[in-house]
């Protein structure tokens, strides 16, 4: 949150400074956070904004299913750190607030995963016990992605080159996101694993079938309102 006021009061110290340009500064909440964004008119039915969202949220206890051949439970706790940025372009095609948008679009968020192992799991013919493990653990890292990717969606704002003042805006739309998990555990010597390596190719495998079930995500859904002022 703190990056998020720090952009705040850089926008505000811009526009205090660019009186020439038709600029508009906002506030939205939504799906990937709470944020500002920044419209700049590039034309009368163009509008380039820039957004940047952030949100805290505390660890939660999760139960996740682990392993193909026989599936167990990972009791964990994810840690997240979730939040986006973009940069789109608003088309005012009626003249109106009314608009459509594209763009590109960063998912920022990610979990640090901390988990303990409750059952025997079975993974590509490995099998892994809860006793193979340093404090029964698997711990690992969520990411919803870690680039730009398109997005496409319709809005409601103030339209460059319009009146000035306070408006209400709005965002539906769709992200492409690149969801990748990561995961690892330390191997007790004497246990089903002779070293450390069999161990990591298990884990490996374990991580594949994981990100199988994040593939899912890959159409991320955006959806956020908030209140812009033009200057």
């Amino acid at each position: 949150m703190k990056k998020i006021i720090g952009l705040g009061f850089g926008l505000l110290f811009f526009v205090s400074n660019v009186s020439a340009i038709d600029l508009g500064v906002g506030a939205r909440a939504g799906i990937n956070g709470i944020g500002l964004d920044l419209s700049v008119g590039l034309t009368k039915t163009l509008n380039l904004r820039v957004v940047a969202t952030e949100v805290d949220i505390e660890g939660e206890d999760e139960t996740i299913t682990v392993g193909n051949d026989v599936e167990g439970d990972l009791d964990a706790k994810l840690d997240f750190d979730y939040g986006a940025s973009a940069l789109l372009l608003d088309w005012h095609l009626f003249n109106g607030g009314f608009h459509l948008t594209a763009g590109m679009f960063k998912n920022n968020g990610a979990a640090e995963l901390t988990g303990t192992l409750q059952d025997t799991i079975v993974v590509d013919g490995d099998t892994i016990a809860p006793s193979d493990l340093v404090d029964a653990g698997i711990n690992g890292e969520i990411s919803l992605g870690d680039s730009y990717q398109p997005y496409v969606g319709i809005g409601w704002g103030r339209r460059a080159g319009g009146d000035g003042g306070l408006s209400v805006t709005f965002d539906l739309g769709v992200a492409i996101a690149d969801p990748e998990v990561e995961l690892e555990a330390t191997v007790i010597p004497g246990g089903n694993f002779t070293n450390q390596a069999e161990l990591d190719e298990a884990i490996r495998n374990a991580e594949s079938n994981a990100q199988d079930d994040l593939d899912d995500l890959e159409l991320w859904p955006v959806l956020a309102i908030g209140v812009n002022y033009a200057f």
